[in-house]
């Protein structure tokens, strides 16, 4: 019925799948077809002409299978700053109450808080934030969402399904916090004070820019009760990243003995750069083949970096 090619690409998605485990609908949502269409071309019922479909599905194992020829950087690793806003993660929660860990852009942040969710999946849950959740209710969904609580419809209620979903010993982790209003952040500590209340505890951990930090360690009265109740407050700088650092993201790099390579890429990430800039330009030079010293300098000067 249908040409080898067009058969293979069906067999992906059937693949796919099972490699992720997840539901025909996942799948199909995540490559962006729909479940119907792929069910109907599996069954040979599909009325109109199935070729768009078998576009898309080309088009997006295509990117994946290009993508799997690029550099894929280290999921994880314990740098000097991640492991740090990782403890910072851990003690909140622990003690519960909140704790603010920021600092420059690209230096680890995020990864630490991904790699603390992923070994205590249990309890602790992390949300990004961005400019979108400017209210009470925007806020308290994508909590509710993240944790599985009933999603109600007036803010009270739906404060309550989250309070009746979390559980002692929980911690919520909220990066890109410099987006929160002071109004956000204050009906976050409210659902750590009802922890609190009833001698138990919730952790609230903010992470973020130097903003995050500046905002809720304010003189200004509005800033008081979050003042009081954050129980650490950590800043790092890209100036803080160490040449050890770099050998563990660039473990190729210390086992060939390329010491002017990891010597120029920690100058890279001392810059506002960061990290992120210095992983950047490791993939983009190793992808062109030569991640050589000179090859790392070109590569740079070609990415208009700051050197």
């Amino acid at each position: 019925m249908y040409t080898s090619e067009q058969q293979e690409l069906l067999d992906k998605v059937e693949a796919l799948k099972k490699e992720k485990n997840l539901s025909q609908n996942a799948v199909c949502r995540l490559i962006g077809v729909s479940e119907t269409a792929i069910s109907q071309i599996r069954n040979g019922k599909y009325n109109a002409n199935p070729q768009k479909i078998f576009d898309t599905l080309a088009g997006y194992f295509g990117v994946k299978e290009r993508a799997e020829l690029t550099y894929s950087e280290i999921d994880y690793a314990p740098t000097t700053i991640s492991r740090q806003i990782y403890n910072v993660i851990e003690n909140c929660q622990s003690k519960g109450g909140l704790a603010v860990a920021c600092g420059d852009a690209g230096i680890g942040k995020t990864k630490a808080a991904q790699k603390f969710v992923s070994d205590h999946s249990s309890n602790s849950f992390l949300i990004t934030i961005n400019p979108c959740l400017n209210n009470a209710k925007s806020l308290l969904e994508t909590v509710a969402d993240r944790i599985g609580a009933i999603q109600e419809k007036s803010v009270n209620k739906l404060w309550l399904s989250i309070t009746n979903k979390l559980s002692d010993g929980t911690v919520l982790i909220f990066d890109e916090s410099q987006h929160l209003t002071t109004k956000a952040i204050e009906i976050l500590r409210s659902l750590s004070d009802y922890f609190n209340d009833r001698r138990q505890t919730l952790g609230i951990c903010f992470i973020g820019n130097l903003e995050t930090v500046t905002r809720m360690g304010g003189k200004k009265a509005e800033f008081a009760q979050i003042a009081n109740r954050t129980k650490q407050r950590k800043i790092y700088r890209n100036t803080d990243i160490q040449r050890e650092d770099i050998c563990k993201l660039f473990p190729i790099l210390e086992v060939e003995k390329m010491d002017a390579e990891i010597d120029f890429l920690l100058k890279i990430a001392r810059t506002p750069q960061a990290i992120r800039g210095a992983i950047n330009l490791f993939s983009n030079a190793y992808d062109n083949e030569n991640y050589t010293y000179a090859g790392l300098v070109a590569m740079a000067q070609f990415m208009d970096m700051e050197v």
